[in-house]
């Protein structure tokens, strides 16, 4: 059973620094509060990607234990997507740009058997999403 639910944004990610750059890097809020709570707990993730989304990222989520019993693939668009630059200052990103693609119509809906969990983590969306997300929980 899913102890935690973890819901918010799962993005494709390129991301320059002084040290060198990566294009369609796994990241968002879900994804990074779902892999430390797998460190600690079951972990099951909330949020949408697109057609575009890479299977090796799912594969390494599935590999650490996280359910994506609550993850949309919609064939319909591409995957949240942001580009930004750190320079060595490494605690401040400058945003080149953010395309929200399929993330834009995300209304997060739980399965049965996450509403039923111990704690849910809400990640960054619009505040009204995550009320109604709240109100799906059978525990508060």
């Amino acid at each position: 059973m899913v102890k935690v639910v973890v819901v918010g944004s799962i993005a494709l990610d390129d991301v320059k620094t002084p040290f060198g750059s990566v294009e369609n890097a796994l990241g968002g809020s879900a994804v990074f509060a779902s892999l430390a709570c797998s460190l600690y707990s079951k972990a099951g993730i909330v949020g949408v990607v697109g057609k575009d989304f890479p299977e090796k990222h799912l594969k390494l989520l599935e590999s650490k234990g996280i359910s994506l019993e609550g993850l949309e693939v919609s064939r319909a668009g591409k995957t949240f997507h942001w580009k930004g630059e750190y320079g060595l200052d490494v605690n401040t990103a400058k945003t080149i740009f953010t395309e929200l693609n399929v993330f834009e119509k995300f209304n997060p809906v739980l399965p049965e058997e996450f509403k039923e969990a111990d704690f849910l983590f809400l990640g960054n969306i619009n505040p009204e999403l995550q009320l109604n997300v709240l109100k799906q929980m059978k525990k508060r």
